[in-house]
């Protein structure tokens, strides 16, 4: 099985159900968001999607706009919480590098 042949064989399959046609991308994308749903640590969301920059953060800087999507009445407010401190650990430790990268 090759990308382009699952990717193809999949927009088929959502195509014809009435869903749109997805980027190859999009299970990028939607594979880290999910992760980070579960409360898997950024960065390790980040090295295992082999972001090799922070352009990872333009999709979850609108997770407010996408969280709404992927949460499902079994989602309980523990775990909204604590996937919310896992988010500003790391944004504190990202700025921590950034200002040391700078000096």
């Amino acid at each position: 099985m090759t990308r382009p042949w699952f990717l193809n064989r999949c927009n088929q399959i959502w195509v014809s159900a009435g869903f749109p046609d997805m980027p190859g991308h999009a299970f990028r994308i939607g594979g880290a968001t999910e992760l980070l749903l579960q409360g898997v640590p950024p960065d390790v969301v980040a090295t295992q999607g082999r972001w090799k920059s922070q352009a990872f953060l333009d999709y979850w800087h609108q997770i407010n706009s996408i969280l709404p999507l992927f949460i499902s009445s079994s989602a309980n407010s523990t775990r909204l919480l604590s996937l919310d401190s896992v988010m500003d650990n790391f944004a504190c430790h990202t700025n921590l590098h950034t200002v040391a990268s700078r000096s």
